[in-house]
C-alpha cells in the first residue's frame, strides 16, 4: 500500500499553491498517495505518513495561516516527517537568498521545535496586477526611475522539482513505485 503525503500550503496570490500543486504532482505520480489542501482545509493529520508544507515570506514574515497551522499540529509534527519549502526573494540573486534567509530563520524561531527533515527557500514569482493593498506599495519602495519593477516569475520549476524527487529519501518513506503496487 502506498504512503500518504499530505501536501499543505497557505498563499496570499497563488504562487505557493502552484509550487505545491507541483511538488504534489510529481509525488502523486510517481511515489505516493497525495492529498493537496490549503492549510486552512487540514483537519487532522493523523492519517499521514509525513507533511510537506508550503509558505510564501511577504516583507520579511510568514503569513499568519502558517503560524496557525504549526501551533494546532505541533504534537503531530513532532512526530512524523516533514519537509519546508518557502517562497520568498523576488529573484535567486545571492543577497536576494541570503536576506530571506535571515528573515525565515526569525520568524521559525517562534517555532524552535520544528525540525523539518528537509527546508527549502525558492526564489518566487511576483504579479503587480494582482496585488492589493498595502501589497501594492512594494512599486513605491522596491522601484525607481532608472529600475521600475515589472511583474516576474523567478520561479526555478526544474530546481523545484529536483527538491520534491529527493523528498521520499529525505522523508525516510519507502517508496514503492504506484505503477508496480
Amino acid at each position: 500500500m502506498a504512503k500518504k503525503v499530505l501536501v499543505t500550503y497557505t498563499t496570499k496570490y497563488g504562487s505557493t499553491r502552484e509550487v505545491a500543486e507541483s511538488i504534489g504532482k510529481l509525488l502523486k505520480e510517481k511515489y505516493f498517495d497525495v492529498e493537496i489542501l490549503p492549510m486552512k482545509e487540514v483537519k487532522d493529520l493523523g492519517d499521514y505518513d509525513a507533511v510537506i508544507i508550503g509558505a510564501p515570506l511577504y516583507a520579511g514574515s510568514l503569513l499568519p495561516d502558517t503560524g496557525k497551522f504549526f501551533t494546532r499540529f505541533q504534537s503531530v509534527l513532532e512526530k512524523i516527517p516533514s519537509a519546508l519549502f518557502i517562497l520568498g526573494p523576488l529573484n535567486d540573486t545571492a543577497d536576494e537568498i541570503r536576506g530571506a534567509q535571515v528573515q525565515l530563520d526569525a520568524n521559525m524561531k517562534k517555532f524552535a521545535w520544528y525540525r523539518p527533515a528537509a527546508q527549502k527557500l525558492f526564489a518566487g514569482a511576483l504579479r503587480l496586477e494582482k496585488l492589493r493593498f498595502p501589497d501594492s506599495l512594494i512599486k513605491l519602495y522596491r522601484s525607481s526611475k532608472e529600475k521600475p519593477m515589472r511583474s516576474s516569475d523567478n520561479r526555478d520549476w526544474k530546481a523545484i522539482q529536483t527538491w520534491a524527487s529527493t523528498l521520499p529519501a529525505v522523508l525516510h518513506l519507502k517508496t514503492t513505485k504506484k505503477e508496480q503496487a
